[in-house]
């Protein structure tokens, strides 16, 4: 038994589908771009101004092409991942510009940029890196990207989630990952494309979309429309409008290079109507999961949503309250790639050290929770029950010590001894034991081993990033 499914009915799916396809032809969608107006202009689209109309034999003919799985490369072949029809992979966060540390927040410093390499890079639930984890503040604005870039390349060995934000930005981030790879094949690369809800796309993301196909770098188009403000506040209705989006970010992709890889997403939270702000820690958010995981699967392509979200401002109930919604959401739905699955607090504008710490061990049962449990004969075990009897002990049989790790999910954070044997270590909180490990992982980090090739190549980098 797996708990793995997203609960959708054929009939619900199929009735999205419709609508959106009715959307497509009849509303369309706006390409903020001369270029990819014209190129779909070229392959017989219908097209008036800036606005492109789809039939359903285009997207159908745009799908067909898109790979159901593909790898993506980290520095050797053990840190590769393999995004679709396999386990699900949790990515860090991506772009908040404040971090929380130690109970204090503050905006983020390129050496907290750097400790957050070292964390991410020990770490045995994030397979991952994302460049855009957060944004150091006390950097020049033109010398961030760089600086991130070049840390990422000389202290991690994962595969990376790269900048897309417009020509300039994405074509010098695909470069540098490309010459320091030495590697003109393979996808080592990431993009994040977002839609500009409802119905659009800007230059810059068409501008990313365009130099990442012509690399032949994979792809992840998600819409995070508002409910209620950008998408209809329905839940149905804003999968409709999103989904919209995304095949139409998908087609054009594949006008780009047909058989690119692209991961289709989705990370729409709820909305709180009193402000009209972001709800991200919401049931709402986790049943939105479910759609795009649903409408994925029935296009064939690979997923991606959201995953430790909370509003909470603090490290509180609310907060592991909200995060375990939103992240045993996309675990039970099966979600190929979870972006934002460590350290995310106050609704994206927030990274937190020791949430990172904390959600890491909510992954870990969250993956416990989903694997679900057999029902063999061994598993039963009938006759040791038999052996046994009534009053008798199984602490001693062998079939207790040859299980008892699969079956059970022993407790690497969370506090399962008795009050006076807490009392006597000291009384520590959750986010006390958080902060232990944050300085142990920092303490027991080690730089990956560079070839001399990529040590001068980095160190051709220059200006101010050499300082850190």
């Amino acid at each position: 038994m797996k708990v793995n499914n997203h609960f959708l009915t054929l009939e619900a799916v199929e009735k999205l589908h419709r609508a959106t396809l009715k959307v497509l032809k009849e509303v369309g969608v706006r390409f903020d771009q001369d270029e990819a107006v014209e190129r779909f202009k070229e392959k017989g689209f219908l097209v008036r101004g800036r606005q492109v109309f789809f039939q359903e034999h285009e997207i159908q003919e745009a799908l067909d092409k898109v790979p159901q799985k593909f790898i993506l490369s980290g520095r050797t072949s053990t840190d590769d991942v393999q995004v679709g029809e396999g386990k699900t992979i949790f990515a860090p966060a991506s772009g908040p510009v404040y971090i929380q540390r130690d109970g204090k927040r503050n905006t983020t410093t390129a050496q907290d940029y750097i400790d957050l390499l070292k964390i991410y890079q020990t770490s045995k639930e994030v397979p991952v890196i994302n460049a855009n984890m957060t944004e150091p503040q006390d950097l020049p604005f033109e010398e961030r990207d760089v600086f991130r870039l070049k840390k990422c390349l000389e202290m991690t060995t994962k595969p990376l989630m790269g900048f897309t934000t417009g020509k300039v930005d994405s074509r010098r981030c695909v470069k540098m990952i490309k010459e320091f790879y030495n590697n003109n094949k393979g996808h080592y690369v990431l993009g994040i494309i977002s839609p500009v809800s409802p119905l659009c796309y800007d230059e810059s993301m068409i501008e990313g979309m365009e130099v990442y196909a012509q690399e032949n770098q994979p792809l992840l188009i998600a819409s995070c429309s508002l409910p209620g403000a950008t998408s209809p506040v329905t839940i149905a209705g804003s999968l409709v409008t999103n989904n919209a989006e995304v095949l139409a970010g998908v087609v054009y992709s594949q006008l780009l290079r047909p058989g690119l890889p692209v991961i289709y997403g989705g990370t729409t939270p709820s909305c709180d109507m009193r402000m009209v702000s972001p709800a991200i820690g919401s049931p709402e958010t986790g049943l939105m999961t479910y759609g795009v995981r649903a409408l994925s699967a029935y296009y064939g392509l690979p997923c991606r949503s959201g995953g430790s979200l909370t509003d909470a401002n603090q490290l509180d109930m609310q907060a592991g309250i909200e995060s375990t919604y939103t992240l045993l959401s996309a675990a039970m739905a099966g979600i190929d790639f979870v972006v934002q699955s460590c350290g995310i607090m106050e609704s994206f504008n927030v990274l937190s050290f020791e949430k990172v710490i904390i959600d890491e061990e909510n992954i870990r049962l969250a993956k416990r929770y989903v694997r679900g449990f057999e029902v063999t004969d061994e598993k039963i075990a009938y006759d040791i029950i038999a052996k046994v009897g009534s009053q008798g002990t199984y602490i001693t049989e062998d079939h207790t010590f040859q299980n008892f790790k699969d079956d059970f999910s022993p407790a690497q954070l969370m506090s399962k001894e008795g009050f006076d044997q807490w009392q006597e270590k000291g009384s520590p909180s959750l986010v006390d034991k958080a902060k232990n490990i944050i300085v142990k992982r920092i303490e027991q980090y080690r730089e990956p081993i560079l070839s001399e090739e990529q040590k001068k190549y980095l160190s051709q980098i220059g200006g101010q990033v050499n300082e850190f």
